[in-house]
């Protein structure tokens, strides 16, 4: 499948999941962030690494959704991975290093 596709399926179960966060179902909530977090990795490897500028943009939405699951390892993960790869824009890299400091 393509990046669009893994990306829109990222997006719709991350709106579901605000729904349930706004209901108090924060385990509901978590469940849904760690389908949206898993959705937008899949975008990531169906992405051309060449445009840069989408994949940082991914690559950080990836690590928030994972944050907002409250699976820290994963956070870690993602971020470390792709500030090892140097194919990221300064932008997705400064976002990345500051979530690492928050966690």
């Amino acid at each position: 499948m393509s990046w669009a596709i893994h990306h829109s399926q990222s997006e719709e179960f991350a709106s579901q999941a605000e729904i349930a966060f706004k209901k108090g179902d924060r385990e509901g909530a978590r469940n849904l962030y760690r389908l949206a977090a898993e959705a937008e990795e899949r975008a990531i490897e169906a992405l051309d690494p060449s445009k840069t500028r989408t994949l940082g943009i991914t690559v950080v939405s990836a690590t928030s959704l994972w944050f907002k699951a409250e699976e820290l390892q994963q956070v870690e993960r993602v971020a470390c991975r792709w500030l090892a790869s140097g194919l990221l824009p300064a932008f997705a890299t400064a976002q990345l290093q500051e979530l690492l400091q928050t966690i």
